[in-house]
């Protein structure tokens, strides 16, 4: 019998981590109070810098989650790709009062600095675990903005 109650309460301990539906870089998020519809202005995935080290004003981070049960650790953080080295985060509790609930998290960083060209990576974490992921590109003023598709109106 207590072997059960230990595998019991092993499972409740055990919470779903929660979905990351959309990790979004831009430069200005917009909330329209009457709907509590969200504008993302000016979305990009690449930082052009006309020298290194190069310090970006002012960026947004528009992160949407769901499936959650409860409270959460959560973080949002910048990391260089080719090293893991963090170069900013934020952190703290998310609570979700159903697993329908959508959550959305609007994080404005200013002065952030990048030391060098390459790839870099806001990741979101729940628990000190990643659980979404999101790349761009911080590119000096020689290199070329790499080609998008499927945003041309034909």
């Amino acid at each position: 019998m207590t072997e059960n109650n230990e595998n019991k309460d092993t499972k409740a301990a055990k919470k779903p981590t929660p979905t990351v539906l959309s990790i979004n870089i831009c430069d200005s998020i917009i909330r329209d109070e009457a709907t509590k519809k969200v504008s993302l202005i000016g979305l990009f995935n690449t930082i052009r810098a006309n020298s290194f080290p190069s310090v970006h004003p002012s960026m947004h981070v528009y992160v949407a989650l769901t499936n959650g049960h409860g409270k959460y650790k959560m973080a949002v953080r910048f990391v260089r790709s080719k090293d893991d080295k963090p170069l900013a985060w934020v952190g703290g509790p998310l609570e979700f009062n159903n697993p329908l609930q959508v959550a959305e998290l609007n994080l404005c960083w200013q002065n952030l600095k990048f030391e060098e060209s390459g790839q870099y990576v806001v990741e979101v974490l729940c628990e000190d675990t990643q659980i979404g992921m999101r790349k761009f590109n911080v590119i000096g003023p020689e290199q070329q903005i790499p080609p998008t598709s499927g945003t041309d109106v034909r």
